[in-house]
């Protein structure tokens, strides 16, 4: 495990198999609290994550969290048949939460730093709503351009692929 302080907050990376078994349970809660992804896939994706990043509070409760995760298959297709961006051998940056009673501090633009900062060689992209305005921000800020729209086949929304600029 990786740790960074940044203005005083500890931020933590590790890959999952180093992650206590209720500290694992707790990222998965934060994830799935924020509503916005299939709780359905959240244990198994970050089962099989490449690396978390997470944040713990003044009670030494995780209170952020972000994740490097191996996209599916399915996913990568379905983007290609739709846009044309070849996500192939890509990483995902995703499933960012922060409590919303420490929002603003920066936790997350931090954790999705850390987390790019340790990729190596690897690419990555996120995946945004094009309704999620605070995330657009959040990308933006960390020099992240977006590259392709598709449309969900699940929810039928508008979702945004975004990309470092430096490894455009």
């Amino acid at each position: 495990m990786e740790t960074e302080t940044i203005e005083g907050i500890d931020y933590h990376f590790a890959p999952p198999e180093e992650l206590a078994r209720e500290d694992m349970e707790r990222i998965i809660s934060l994830v799935e609290a924020g509503g916005s992804v299939d709780p359905g896939r959240v244990r198994e994706n970050l089962s099989h994550a490449f690396l978390i990043g997470y944040v713990r509070d003044d009670k030494g409760e995780i209170a952020a969290c972000s994740s490097l995760k191996h996209p599916r298959t399915e996913f990568t297709q379905m983007v290609r048949e739709q846009t044309g961006l070849d996500l192939s051998g890509f990483l995902e940056r995703g499933y960012t939460s922060v409590l919303p009673e420490l929002r603003g501090r920066k936790m997350a633009s931090n954790l999705l730093a850390g987390l790019t900062a340790r990729v190596g060689s690897r690419k990555l992209y996120s995946v945004i709503g094009e309704d999620n305005i605070g995330g657009q921000k959040i990308a933006i800020n960390n020099n992240t351009r977006k590259m392709a729209v598709y449309k969900s086949p699940k929810t039928g929304k508008k979702m945004g692929i975004w990309i470092p600029e430096w490894m455009i």
